[in-house]
């Protein structure tokens, strides 16, 4: 591979090689290959030499914008090893317009708007701008429409390969618009940077792809931590009405006048109260259990549940005695009212968002939903204060057809087996090639026990009290015994809470670091890199708890000392909840392979992903721990898998090696 800049190690050249070959063919790939072996900058090596040589785009989608600046970052050293076409290599990143839009960034209640509605705001901001008026609109977008001040803005841009939050910060101190520059650097580039919503969500696709002004043929598709996608897809295929949105609908309705509706037999504000009737009662119903002459029976540990496919319309109809095509003339005028409440806001230079209008587009989605495709539930996931009434997506495939409108598609991460199973979910039709490549690091350099005495299985921990305090003091004796880096991963915060709140955090003597729930990106990143500082430095290192699955758990790079140890308290098996029982069942029937779609291989996956932080280059040297004896249904996984009776004991043979 001509373009590659480095010295290639194991399966390198291999994977370099199966996508070329992918390219050629227009086959999509999907591949697996461990964390730290080289997976970002293999495939774009590779892409963008078929791209240079085949006048094609490349759009390269990330879950997160620490992945998106490591395509960044690999893009420069590519072009730094090649400089006889260095011209030829240019790529940009983009985000959402919530961290694109200066406006935006500034501005607490604008950061919180919509694609949708800052798209609006940011239309009217433009045309204020455009306006005889020079202090009108949006100074940014002035000042990029100003060729004066836009002057060289794109050669510093193709020299520098500016990340995207570099690229904001810099506009942010010419007082130039990010996002609209950005518009036209795309244009110009090979390769776009982006998240997956720039593809899978229509509206920012179209926006996207008008930029690019090249065919959806003439593009090559690269989706980075594939096995996120799925579920991405799904939840932006799901929709949603809380009480938390029907009581903003009725505030908004008084505060709009409250027009009337059915020839004045209700208010809007009125409508909206009897929905927010409808869904309490669902929710004691169905997740309480079923009232029997007004007297609730004894509530059952759940959070949510299935609802009849019709029963929460047939209500609406039932209690306001309409018929389906007056309940269409309601949702209708929902619509067109909330638009003009968007106007009115707009008018006063605020975001306009109406929560009408997401009602009215709530209802209009839930009446024409595909039933076989989403499963309709009422959720209370917050102890009575906010319950719901969803749809939820059970088929990504329902939003990949675009997918197909590549040359080819290229799908990678280290944690994606069975890959029958992503490109399943995905609806990768055709020959799509699958390959799985072991990892290029030395087997003796990772460590992998587990704990056949303790579970993390709830039945068994109300039980037995014993098995909790086995685990709480396994945790302790480990992190006070080794003066490594040690990260502690749990399958929920609730567990972890389980350990802190009777004080066995006291009992650790380590500086101790802890994820919090509602933890800021910033605040986190913080507390990591204060967290690796331990590792870097000779003395005791530290321990930081964490949650599996999530933000640490995924994507975060800890080489050489800066992790050692990795705890995993108990299997990170999916909550058993009528969304998870929808999505087994309907797994079941169109694969027939319920269980191991949707249970096993994503618990395997939060665990590998885990395991994968402690091992980045051929020099890094870890152990992992999982306290669970039910670790041993997921050897077909975890080869390396062995049982220790004595946890310290092996740790510290291990280490001395």
């Amino acid at each position: 591979m001509e373009l590659f800049p480095y010295k290639p190690r194991k399966n390198q050249d291999a994977i370099m090689q199966t996508i070329k070959n992918c390219l050629e063919s227009r086959r999509d790939m999907v591949f697996e290959s461990g964390t730290g072996s080289g997976k970002t900058i293999c495939t774009l090596a590779s892409s963008l030499e078929f791209a240079l040589e085949n006048n094609k785009k490349i759009i390269y989608t990330t879950r997160t914008n620490a992945q998106q600046r490591q395509v960044i970052l690999e893009l420069r050293a590519i072009r730094n090893n090649n400089n006889d076409i260095k011209g030829e290599i240019f790529g940009v990143g983009i985000q959402g317009r919530a961290n694109m839009c200066l406006l935006a960034r500034n501005d607490p209640e604008l950061s919180k708007g919509t694609s949708d509605e800052l798209s609006r705001f940011c239309s009217n901001e433009k045309k204020k701008a455009k306006s005889t008026s020079k202090d009108n609109g949006c100074i940014y977008f002035r000042n990029s429409i100003d060729e004066k001040k836009t002057e060289n803005i794109i050669d510093w841009v193709k020299n520098k390969l500016p990340t995207a939050e570099e690229f904001i910060d810099f506009c942010e101190k010419k007082q130039l618009c990010p996002y609209e520059l950005n518009k036209q650097l795309i244009h110009e580039s090979t390769i776009v940077v982006c998240p997956y919503i720039y593809v899978f969500d229509l509206m920012i696709r179209n926006i996207l792809f008008d930029s690019l002004s090249v065919p959806e043929n003439d593009m090559i598709l690269v989706v980075d931590e594939a096995h996120n996608l799925p579920n991405f897809i799904r939840d932006l295929y799901s929709s949603q009405l809380s009480m938390f949105i029907l009581n903003n609908c009725v505030f908004e309705a008084e505060k709009y006048g409250d027009p009337s509706m059915l020839n004045g037999r209700l208010t809007v504000s009125g409508f909206c109260k009897l929905i927010n009737d409808i869904i309490r009662d669902l929710r004691d119903t169905y997740v309480y259990g079923i009232l029997e002459g007004g007297i609730r029976q004894e509530p059952v540990r759940k959070e949510d549940a299935f609802i009849p496919s019709h029963e929460f319309e047939t209500e609406i109809l039932s209690r306001l005695k309409i018929t389906s095509k007056t309940f269409h003339d309601i949702i209708s005028d929902l619509i067109a009212f909330g638009e003009k409440i968007q106007e009115y806001r707009q008018k006063e230079g605020k975001l306009p968002r109406s929560y009408l209008h997401k009602l009215g587009l709530f209802l209009e989605i839930w009446i024409n939903l595909e039933t076989n495709q989403h499963a309709k539930l009422i959720v209370d996931a917050t102890g009575g204060k906010n319950p719901r009434i969803e749809a939820f997506c059970l088929d990504p495939s329902v939003g990949t057809d675009i997918i197909r409108d590549f040359h080819s598609s290229i799908h990678m991460s280290g944690t994606l087996e069975p890959i029958e199973e992503y490109r399943d979910s995905l609806g990768l039709i055709g020959d799509c090639e699958l390959v799985s490549y072991p990892s290029p690091f030395p087997k003796e350099n990772r460590k992998v026990l587990y704990a056949s005495d303790v579970t993390t299985k709830y039945s068994e921990i109300i039980k037995d009290e014993k098995i909790l305090n086995k685990m709480k003091a396994i945790v302790t004796n480990i992190c006070n015994f080794f003066p490594k880096n040690t990260m502690v991963f749990f399958p929920s915060f609730n567990i972890m809470s389980m350990f802190r709140n009777d004080k066995t955090f006291n009992k650790i003597n380590r500086c101790l670091f802890v994820e919090e729930q509602q933890m800021s990106q910033s605040a986190l990143m913080e507390l990591v890199s204060d967290f690796k500082d331990f590792g870097n430095q000779n003395g005791e290192g530290a321990a930081l708890f964490s949650v599996i699955g999530g933000r640490i758990s995924e994507g975060m790079d800890f080489p050489a000392k800066q992790l050692e140890i990795a705890v995993i308290v108990g299997i990170p098996y999916p909550k058993p909840t009528a969304r998870q029982r929808g999505l087994q069942r309907y797994y079941d029937l169109k694969f027939r392979k319920g269980w191991e779609y949707t249970v096993e291989a994503p618990t395997a996956r939060k665990l590998l992903q885990s395991i994968g932080r402690l091992i980045r280059d051929e020099n890094d040297r870890g152990v992992a721990v999982i306290l669970d004896k039910r670790a041993t249904r997921f050897k077909r996984y975890i080869s390396d898998l062995q049982e220790s009776k004595n946890l310290v004991e092996d740790i510290e043979n291990f280490m001395e090696k």
